[in-house]
């Protein structure tokens, strides 16, 4: 291979990122992937005042962030199926407008039927639009792949920190009617769809490969690794899920108040966004990702037990656990998401890994809001359920000592 043709080859490609067409999809990328988080953030936000008004239970609470994870996992094999059929594209744009009008219908959402089924709905979008995006930065950014995953990634986070920061402040300036601050996220959902139009509007729509297409009925249920991948995958999303559901009600229990509360869950939220880029930037140059899994997992291990014992130990112990959450759960995030990739010999086999990853791992996370609300209504606290996730934590320390460089010949066993 000729060093210096290899180098033309990159910075050519490097050059090709920053043509306008190019620049506009980034955005519209960005604007999509902000709309992902936003529903759970916000509800997460007022979720004490939800329960207060609406008279539900940490059960029924959990399930606001529990359906639209459960949606992540059962909409993540239909994918290929709405690529196949209308593209990418469209199957972004249909989803987004999904997102906006069930976001909206949270207006009505003091009748609690109308609560759930608009987080239904909302969650079907949220699951259908992150399962296209990967397709599209495949077909469009296939020499920057990793770099357009990080940016739209980044989108993801400033979204749910954005929703998880405005939220409460929204709720006062409408006089109390959370209804309101929950629905004005919507706004939101319009924008990306007007700017993502000119995209589905093409002839030319990003299709899935058949060898992807076909991922949802050759999964390697028999992969022994399949399974490992998949199930950390979801311990970590369980995690962070839960932590992003209760962490601003346990404050507001603790006597913080609904505002301080509210605001340490935005700094959870916030810490994510540097953490995601850094941490995964480091390990990608160190090569064996398994130290920064067990640094991330650290983290959320300290955090969390940190959070169940001693949540107010200090005035500014509360500040600390809320840091070391959003480190831990945002570098970890990223780092399982290259988990498939690591673990599969080829594109194909990467396509099928991930989409078990998908539909197992947020299958199994969608479990954690509601079980953290049942033991909180079971114990009258936070500190079972938070120990219990902590001692998650170590489980998946000690997994993570399985995923080996890609480089080992052992990394490939099925």
């Amino acid at each position: 291979m000729d060093p210096k043709g290899s180098r033309v080859t990159s910075e050519s490609a490097s050059k090709k990122i920053f043509t306008r067409e190019r620049i506009l999809l980034l955005v519209g990328l960005l604007l999509v992937a902000s709309n992902l988080r936003p529903a759970l953030t916000s509800v997460s936000a007022v979720l004490e005042i939800i329960g207060q008004d609406l008279g539900l239970g940490g059960a029924a609470l959990g399930l606001l962030t529990a359906i639209p994870v459960l949606c992540m996992s059962v909409f993540a094999l239909t994918a290929s199926w709405i690529s196949e059929r209308i593209g990418a594209e469209r199957g972004v744009l249909w989803a987004v407008a999904l997102i906006g009008v069930a976001t909206a219908a949270r207006l009505a959402g003091e009748v609690p039927i109308a609560l759930f089924a608009s987080t239904l709905l909302v969650g079907v979008g949220i699951a259908v639009a992150q399962a296209e995006l990967p397709a599209i930065v495949k077909g469009r950014f296939s020499e920057r792949a990793a770099l357009v995953t990080g940016i739209y990634t980044i989108g993801i986070n400033a979204g749910a920190a954005l929703a998880a920061g405005a939220t409460f402040p929204l709720q006062q300036l409408f006089g109390g009617f959370w209804p309101g601050a929950l629905a004005f996220w919507s706004l939101l959902a319009l924008v990306a769809a007007v700017f993502w139009l000119p995209f589905a509007s093409r002839p030319h729509a990003t299709r899935q490969s058949s060898a992807v297409a076909g991922a949802g009925t050759s999964l390697p249920w028999r992969s022994r690794r399949a399974w490992l991948v998949s199930l950390f995958f979801g311990a970590q999303s369980c995690v962070y899920y839960s932590a992003l559901t209760w962490l601003a009600p346990l404050y507001s229990s603790q006597g913080l108040g609904e505002e301080q509360a509210a605001t340490l869950f935005t700094v959870f939220a916030f810490v994510g966004i540097p953490a995601s880029l850094i941490i995964p930037a480091l390990a990608d140059r160190w090569g064996d990702r398994r130290p920064w899994l067990a640094l991330t997992i650290g983290f959320d291990i300290l955090g969390l037990a940190g959070v169940g014992l001693f949540p107010v130990e200090t005035s500014w112990t509360p500040w600390v656990w809320a840091v070391m959450l959003g480190v831990g759960a945002g570098g970890l995030f990223p780092l399982a998401l290259t988990l498939p990739v690591d673990n599969s010999a080829d594109e194909a086999e990467a396509g099928r890994l991930t989409a078990m990853t998908f539909f197992v791992g947020y299958m199994l996370s969608a479990i954690g809001p509601f079980a953290v609300g049942r033991l909180r209504d079971a114990t009258g606290g936070y500190v079972v359920p938070f120990v219990a996730l902590a001692a998650l934590g170590v489980v998946m320390l000690f997994a993570s000592l399985w995923f080996r460089p890609r480089s080992s010949p052992a990394n490939r066993g099925g």
